[in-house]
């Protein structure tokens, strides 16, 4: 992790110096935008201990209200929708000597709302800025599981289940904007740190790679 945030650090410095020496003649005291994005951040739906399967959705696009607090720190709410579905391959063992087979299957659908802060030390009124952000973001789940055991020729149904989930993710990384005009910015998004606070041992290897986002936003000219 700390050779990762070294690494994009090092990789955006540049960025940086430049951001503070080029001027921002185009600089807004705008308050509010409304933004899209495109991301490949995962987010997970997790079921129950019998379900021996579980995923994620990716809410690929995102779109997001955001709020200016002061000149270098900015609040904004997302939304997001994904969709996931899984096939199991089915699991086989012998039983009295005979072949039993299990097969599973998952539906799931899910809204992401992540709530997000960035900050930046640097000076606020440049084309090209640095910040640093972080957000906690609620998942909410509907998951369709079925499993059934086939065995001599017989089939059992040992779950049908509809249900709604929660989840609660916390990321944080780096984000490099630019001032393209008065009422337009452009992003990229740095995911360095990931952490699921409904995490189970079976989800450990599916969420420790990073992510990356792109998007833009829109300055809206909103009278006081």
């Amino acid at each position: 992790m700390k050779i990762n945030l070294l690494a994009l650090f090092l990789l955006l410095s540049p960025f940086a110096v430049v951001a503070q020496q080029t001027s921002n003649p185009d600089s807004t005291e705008n308050k509010f935008y409304i933004g899209i994005e495109l991301s490949n951040t995962p987010y997970p739906i997790m079921g129950e201990l019998k379900h021996e399967s579980f995923s994620s959705i990716m809410p690929i696009v995102q779109a997001n209200f955001g709020y200016r607090l002061n000149k270098r720190t900015i609040v904004q709410v997302g939304l997001g929708y994904g969709a996931n579905e899984i096939n199991g391959h089915g699991t086989g063992s012998l039983r009295d000597g005979k072949l039993s087979m299990i097969q599973d299957h998952q539906r799931i659908r899910g809204v992401v709302t992540p709530l997000t802060l960035k900050w930046t030390p640097f000076n606020p009124y440049k084309r090209l800025q640095l910040y640093a952000n972080a957000s906690l973001a609620p998942v909410f789940g509907h998951m369709k599981a079925r499993a059934t055991e086939t065995y001599d020729e017989d089939v059992t149904v040992l779950y049908d289940d509809k249900f709604y989930t929660f989840d609660l993710v916390a990321t944080a990384g780096l984000t490099l904007n630019y001032r393209l005009s008065k009422r337009i910015d452009l992003y990229a998004d740095g995911i360095l740190f990931y952490k699921n606070f409904f995490f189970e041992p079976r989800s450990s290897s599916l969420y420790e790679s990073k992510s990356v986002g792109v998007g833009l936003n829109y300055n809206l000219n909103l009278k006081r």
